[in-house]
């Protein structure tokens, strides 16, 4: 490694900031979501670098019908942005119709109606656009003249960049990390060779590749041994190419930083929360859900869970509620709208089935992005269900366990990554097993204060001992750059 090369690079589709049309003109804000917050304390560093898309503005009368940003959006005094604009359509293709319609869904095992059914005309011209977002992106970064001591590239929505950043940087170390769960050999057959040899190749770029699990890890190899002409070292979970080089693949379980959770714990914002969530509370046990309303995060089965519920217990009836937070979610892509409206359908009937008995309506969605209200419910909830269909990690859950005020008991779903760290602290469920979920609820709300401490104890001390931070350094020195 060359002294002149200095900081790092990091490259993501999504940068550090999100924006909202609010008065008839966009307006920024800091963004949320798990890669945001794990990478802006590493990014406020003054030698770190981060490479963004974003949308040029469509036409005004179409500002409305979906989610677009522009590079002065992504303005911030204490992070060094660099912004890639991308043409409307293109952002569209590779955003919407091929990272998020197809890759998202195929990878979160959404497959079918509902999800990712299949790859049309439409769809083989988007790929061809997710490959010019990619090398758009590439091509931004040769540009800039940066010569860093190593990149971070993020998601699936880049898995072309790293080999494309290799033929440019042949001797700087690259690590990609994919935060959503990674296929099976099975699952990545349902798209052409060609996509998945362009999405194995380009992840083989890097000299790491990182993913949540030890499962995604085990995944990832036995995908390149299936489809690629390369040799897996299983004694060092590595991958040899033909032309002799190696990538290694490693499981970095994302995680959360707890002591600026604790901070944002004793603002006036979340204080304020306490104060507004106080009439949705009242007396009430409650049980909570904090997540995008999206296919894969499964909200349908959790409020027929819910229903069931209080089938099954009318003495509950009065004396428990749902608070369920769910953000608006690509609310431009139709399959979300579809979701969506069937979600709300089903918690009104059972609002209309069971409000009379509970003296008024069981369930109350707040439908927005407000993390602190989210976080004030997490603090003084009984029961916390997490019951994803597949989930790279699922960080609410941490949240969860340090920021608890009164321990409660976190219900999680055996696909969800994070359910290896809730082992023996969470009840585990099976995401589609609405009668299974329902007892899980039962049980959560009839523990014995004891054992939930225990559980919350345990689940809180594997937190502590992997934050956030150890995530990033982790990576940082498997590639050899300890100190930015």
């Amino acid at each position: 490694m060359t002294s002149s090369r200095t900081g790092i690079v990091i490259v993501a589709n999504r940068g550090p900031n999100d924006f909202v049309w609010q008065d008839g003109a966009w307006v920024t804000r800091t963004a949320t979501g798990g890669l945001v917050s794990m990478l802006t304390p590493l990014a406020r560093r003054s030698n770190v670098g981060w490479f963004c898309c974003v949308s040029e503005p469509p036409d005004a009368t179409l500002a409305r019908s979906g989610l677009f940003t522009t590079a002065a959006d992504q303005t911030d005094p204490r992070l060094h942005v660099l912004p890639v604009p991308l043409p409307a359509d293109t952002y569209h293709a590779y955003y919407g119709q091929i990272s998020n319609e197809v890759l998202w869904m195929l990878q979160h095992r959404m497959i079918g109606a509902g999800g990712f059914e299949y790859l049309d005309s439409a769809r083989h011209q988007a790929w061809g656009r997710y490959l010019e977002a990619n090398a758009r992106l590439a091509a931004a970064v040769v540009r800039s003249g940066r010569q860093p001591m190593a990149f971070l590239v993020q998601d699936y929505h880049l898995y072309p960049l790293p080999g494309l950043l290799r033929g440019a940087f042949p001797e700087t170390p690259i690590l990609h990390f994919t935060h959503i769960p990674f296929p099976d050999p099975p699952v990545l057959r349902l798209i052409p060779d060609s996509w998945r040899q362009t999405i194995l190749r380009g992840m083989l770029g890097a000299d790491v590749v990182g993913l949540q699990t030890r499962m995604d890890v085990r995944n990832f190899l036995s995908c390149c041994a299936e489809f690629l002409d390369v040799h897996i070292d299983a004694d060092s979970g590595s991958v040899l190419m033909a032309d002799g080089r190696r990538s290694f693949v490693r499981d970095y379980p994302a995680s959360v930083e707890p002591r600026s959770l604790r901070r944002i714990m004793h603002t006036a914002e979340v204080s304020a929360a306490h104060a507004r969530l106080a009439a949705d509370r009242g007396e009430a046990m409650t049980i909570i859900r904090v997540d995008r309303l999206d296919p894969s995060k499964n909200q349908q089965v959790g409020f027929l869970a819910f229903s069931r519920l209080l089938e099954m217990r009318p003495d509950l009836c009065g004396r428990v509620r749902f608070l369920a937070f769910m953000v608006p979610s690509r609310t431009d892509l139709s399959v979300y709208r579809a979701y969506r409206d069937t979600v709300y359908r089903t918690i009104d009937d059972t609002n209309a089935r069971f409000g009379e008995a509970c003296g008024g309506p069981p369930i109350r969605v707040f439908y927005t992005n407000d993390r602190e209200q989210a976080l004030a419910a997490m603090e003084r909830c009984r029961v916390l269900l997490v019951n994803s269909l597949q989930d790279g990690m699922n960080l609410v859950a941490k949240e969860w366990a340090v920021v608890a005020e009164t321990p409660g008991v976190l219900i999680v779903s055996e696909t969800a990554g994070v359910s290896a760290d809730a082992a023996e602290c969470a009840l585990l469920i099976s995401p589609l097993d609405v009668e299974g979920t329902a007892r899980a609820m039962a049980d959560a709300l009839d523990m014995p204060p004891a054992e939930q401490r225990e559980r919350h104890a345990r689940f809180l001390g594997r937190v502590l001992r992997w934050s956030a931070r150890d995530w990033i350094n982790a990576q940082l020195a498997d590639l050899g750059v300890e100190n930015v």
